[in-house]
């Protein structure tokens, strides 16, 4: 590379950085920084976790830091939330966050500028596995479509554990990978590491176990290099993975866990857990759990697969969603696929078309056609466990009845962004050496490609959650297929306190879809009403309180103007459509001044 070009990934780390923080100045909070922030500046601040176990604490932590020095007035440690709630996590987020004298938008702000690190290290991450694999076209393509996803982008200004996820199952296959070309007691302590970092991200994390397992079982296979002893040095292989395991469950999720429940009374991790637990559908795990929450050296344990089964449990249990006109309790096998489709710019599935081709071509002229996949494995062991990843989560996502966003394929993104990077890369080189009249012609394509891909990140700005490409009408239009954290996550609270402000309407109703405090931004210039409040127009013209003015999330209005099919009901809200709306205010929350 030279040396100028040696400059570029980093420009581009700070130029997409730089978008990210200045999109998220007028956001309100998303609907689970709440109790997350709150779940966080206990943590620290107490070394108590009774908030929050459904997810690791790390991401949690790295957001409370900036709070630590802030000067908060925590007077919510004296109240029932903290002190007799059970879990009473979203009510003492937003009483620490709005109702106890501190600046909600400032605890936002800094709160979410450490989670951007996750973001910056997994774009590290991509561009050096890129190159590694692909040379520095591969690298800085990688890096290029990473950078600019708007669906990307969007999640890594959230305290939420979904980019923390993508870099944690990101990080811990590249460094198992690492570990299993150069099997080193230095590389196993790495690798051992990040797999408990990436168990301390999002409970999602804990697939990695049969999956590295599965890993290593075939590169001991695919990679033996004794004649009669494959069998004996894939379970060689296999065991040196759960050393790794064991690593990163004794070495890092153990003692972090301590820490966090070193001054959880003992008492009361007992009362918190039996209660979480009570509802647990496997009582046999639900006993050993509730069992091991008082015990002095493994209730650290206790409290973290205490999480794990909390979020088995809601898993099954899944959640009322808008999907294609309708609300129901599952998207079914179609959600995630369409959701992925719709919610990617149309230059990415270009980007993705070209890949495929090659990849195709290439894969035509291997001989063999018997071991053509052996071959294909062994050839390409990366790029194989790439596509593992991606099938394997796919296929536990499109099986999961918790449909509630595209959020929840974000670690496959690193995976299939490397994977179509890789084959264009291969593509170019190809053409450089056997077809140079087309490499022109074909670096023009690519390069328009990705003109068209970062145009659509900044079209968007500063609305990233709220992207939709082209054939679903864009950011405008996506609202009539999905809602929920596809959309709409009470981002936007903010901005409409700012339109009420310019427009200078003393007081609206409001349907708000979110857990930022309306009074913080509002003051007393709103009224709370549901889709129950009115039955009709003319009942809205003749009690309404506010000269005309409603505000509904759109998550709301499209559940309250679609059919339930598991819950059947009366359309509340469906007497709104025959008006249309004075504002949409960043694509989420619809505004309406009916005054006849």
């Amino acid at each position: 590379m030279h040396k100028l070009q040696k400059f570029f990934p980093v420009i581009l780390i700070v130029f997409a950085v730089f978008f990210a923080v200045m999109s998220m100045v007028n956001d309100s909070q998303i609907v689970d920084e709440i109790p997350h922030v709150g779940a966080g500046y206990s943590y620290l601040v107490k070394r108590d976790m009774r908030f929050n176990p459904e997810h690791p604490p790390l991401a949690k932590d790295l957001a409370a830091l900036p709070l630590l020095f802030m000067n908060l007035k925590d007077t919510v440690f004296s109240t029932a939330h903290w002190e007799q709630g059970l879990n009473d996590q979203w009510e003492f987020g937003r009483k620490l966050i709005y109702n106890s004298g501190n600046d909600g938008d400032a605890i936002k702000f800094f709160s979410r500028l450490p989670m951007l690190l996750f973001y910056i290290l997994a774009a590290i991450i991509i561009f050096k596995w890129g190159t590694e694999l692909y040379g520095d076209t591969g690298g800085m393509l990688a890096l290029i479509i990473f950078l600019f996803s708007p669906t990307v982008m969007a999640h890594s200004r959230f305290v939420t554990t979904d980019i923390p996820a993508l870099f944690g199952t990101l990080a811990s296959i590249y460094t198992f990978l690492h570990y299993l070309q150069k099997p080193t007691r230095k590389g196993m302590i790495i690798a051992g590491a990040v797999f408990g970092l990436a168990l301390l991200m999002k409970f999602s994390t804990f697939l990695l176990i049969p999956f590295l397992a599965v890993v290593a079982l075939a590169y001991g296979l695919f990679y033996n290099h004794h004649k009669h002893g494959r069998y004996k040095n894939s379970l060689k292989t296999l065991g040196n993975a759960f050393i790794i395991f064991v690593i990163g469950f004794l070495g890092v999720v153990w003692p972090v866990y301590g820490f966090h429940i070193w001054h959880y009374p003992v008492e009361r991790q007992l009362a918190d857990t039996t209660a979480l637990m009570s509802s647990q559908g496997n009582r046999l795990l639900a006993d050993v759990v509730v069992w091991m929450a008082d015990k002095p050296f493994i209730r650290a344990l206790g409290q973290y697969f205490l999480g794990f089964l909390m979020v088995l449990q809601r898993s099954a249990g899944g959640n009322t969603i808008y999907f294609l006109g309708e609300v129901k309790n599952s998207g079914g096998p179609l959600y995630f696929p369409l959701v992925y489709f719709i919610k990617e710019p149309l230059a990415w599935w270009g980007l993705v078309f070209v890949a495929l081709s090659g990849a195709a071509y290439r894969i035509s002229r291997v001989k063999q056609s018997v071991k053509k996949i052996a071959v294909l494995i062994h050839d390409h062991f990366p790029e194989s466990v790439m596509i593992a990843w991606i099938a394997f989560y796919w296929f536990i996502s499109i099986r999961s009845t918790l449909n509630i966003g595209v959020r929840h394929l974000l670690p496959t993104y690193p995976f299939v962004i490397l994977l179509v990077a890789g084959q264009i890369a291969l593509i170019a080189d190809w053409l450089r050496k056997h077809e140079k009249g087309f490499i022109k012609a074909f670096s023009l394509i690519i390069a328009a490609l990705l003109g068209w891909y970062a145009y659509e990140n900044i079209r968007v700005f500063p609305y990233y959650l709220t992207y939709f490409n082209q054939t679903v009408g864009g950011p405008s239009g996506g609202h009539e297929y999905v809602a929920d954290s596809n959309l709409d996550w009470g981002q936007d609270l903010k901005r409409l306190s700012q339109f009420v402000e310019r427009k200078g309407i003393p007081k609206i109703e409001l349907d708000y879809f979110g857990w930022a405090d309306p009074r913080f931004y509002l003051g007393d210039r709103y009224i709370w009403v549901t889709a129950t409040s009115y039955s009709n127009s003319h009942d809205f013209l003749k009690r309404n309180r506010t000269d005309g003015w409603i505000a509904v999330s759109a998550t709301f209005f499209q559940q309250a103007t679609s059919s339930n099919v598991d819950h059947p009901g009366p359309l509340q809200y469906l007497w709104l459509k025959g008006y249309k709306p004075e504002a949409v205010i960043g694509n989420s929350i619809f505004v309406w001044h009916i005054t006849r």
